[in-house]
């Protein structure tokens, strides 16, 4: 099992690349049938195709994640870590989440789960509006 710093280190490795845009590189940090849940209580992801949708979408959205620092667990099998997100498109939005990833034997995420709620995420800029008559404020 990794130990308590590659646990660590690979929470803060996945957010360096999701910034960078490296979806390889993120992709390279899991498991072949990786589950990923964003936000739980939506259906899983399931598997690397489907985690790569998932980001290619993230960086196309102009995704931003600053993780504080990584949380383990005594069983060295989980890393915890608190995480402001900000997405450019289709607005601007500011997440607050907190997500727990497994980790297999090799180090590698077997599945991971993200928690946020609606008064989680705030808009960032003005709103865009349409009233009635077609007119945009």
């Amino acid at each position: 099992m990794p130990d308590e710093a590659a646990r660590k280190q690979m929470a803060i490795d996945y957010a360096q690349r999701i910034n960078a845009g490296d979806i390889e590189g993120v992709l390279d940090l899991f498991t072949d049938d990786i589950v990923f849940e964003d936000p739980v209580g939506r259906p899983p992801m399931v598997g690397k195709d489907d985690l790569r949708r998932h980001l290619e979408l993230a960086v196309s959205c102009g995704t931003h994640e600053v993780p504080e620092p990584p949380m383990t667990s005594m069983d060295d099998r989980f890393v915890v870590t608190p995480t402001t997100v900000t997405v450019q498109r289709p607005r601007p939005m500011t997440f607050r989440i907190v997500g727990i990833v497994e980790l297999d034997e090799n180090g590698l995420g077997r599945r991971v789960q993200a928690f946020w709620g609606v008064t989680d995420v705030t808009m960032d800029g003005p709103a865009e509006t349409t009233h009635s008559e077609g007119i945009r404020a």
